[in-house]
């Protein structure tokens, strides 16, 4: 097949299968004495995809050469690639964190400008919040687990028949770090298995309406905490968010369309 049609089918550039050419990474099965069109085989393929595996790695192309001349072996560069691919896969996760603390931090730098809703003071009444727990650790915290703990409280509470209300969280400061537990308010007392009960008192609380990005919560908690402090009211027991409306999927799947209420109990 003429260089046009192989460079298509290997999903690579004619420039570089010439540049190859010029290396002897990968010759042509022929070339016209007249016109010096190249011709290409199916069966070179193979080689084409294991020089762009291996240069894909970081290896140099004259390293490629090496490997190849050495036949290296399916099994063997296999290996190579699956290695490389965790690499790369732990490196995206550790960007992703890194640019989530970014944006986070820049959040709280800006908030300044944010328009935040009125903080409002209300007493809450004493409820019952059946769920389960998981310790975040120390700050910035890694928030995935949160989201799935709730669907799989909620399926458990469905499977036992329970009926529910809204799903509540509770964030504790420990001595091993920050606990939070994911539940929803229940009126029953029955027992259900691998959930247990908060009893929440009645409490006296800051609150604040968060709508937007659940990437953004912190920065409203930040708010309401500061709010609370310079009202000379200190902060009292576990803070709490209810989410009022969870409906991701009409505004993104980070919560964007979320309304959740914080509630920060407090004393004088």
């Amino acid at each position: 097949m003429k260089i046009g049609e192989f460079a298509r089918l290997g999903q690579v550039s004619v420039r570089m299968l010439r540049h190859y050419e010029s290396l002897g990474l990968l010759i042509p099965n022929s070339v016209d004495r007249f016109t010096g069109h190249r011709s290409y085989t199916v069966g070179q393929l193979l080689r084409l995809n294991r020089i762009m595996a291996l240069n894909a790695l970081g290896i140099s192309l004259r390293k490629v050469s090496e490997l190849l001349d050495a036949q290296l072996s399916t099994s063997a560069l296999s290996d190579m690639l699956n290695l490389r691919r965790h690499q790369l896969r732990a490196e995206q996760t550790a960007a992703a964190a890194k640019l989530a603390e970014v944006e986070f931090r820049l959040t709280l730098i800006e908030r300044t400008t944010m328009d935040h809703p009125d903080c409002i003071i209300k007493d809450l009444p004493a409820e019952r919040v059946l769920g389960r727990a998981l310790v975040l650790g120390e700050p910035p915290f890694d928030t995935t687990e949160i989201g799935p703990l709730f669907g799989e409280v909620a399926t458990t509470l469905a499977e036992a028949g329970t009926r529910h209300g809204v799903g509540v969280g509770l964030y504790t400061d420990t001595g091993h770090g920050t606990e939070v537990t994911c539940g929803y308010r229940v009126d029953t007392g029955q027992e259900i298995s691998n959930l247990h009960f908060t009893e929440l008192p009645s409490a006296e609380a800051a609150t604040l309406i968060h709508e937007g990005s659940m990437s953004h919560i912190g920065a409203s908690w930040q708010h309401l905490s500061e709010w609370c402090l310079t009202q000379g009211y200190s902060l009292s027991g576990p803070c709490r968010e209810v989410y009022l409306e969870t409906d991701a999927d009409a505004d993104g799947s980070d919560g964007s369309g979320w309304v959740v209420e914080l509630q920060q109990p407090i004393a004088r």
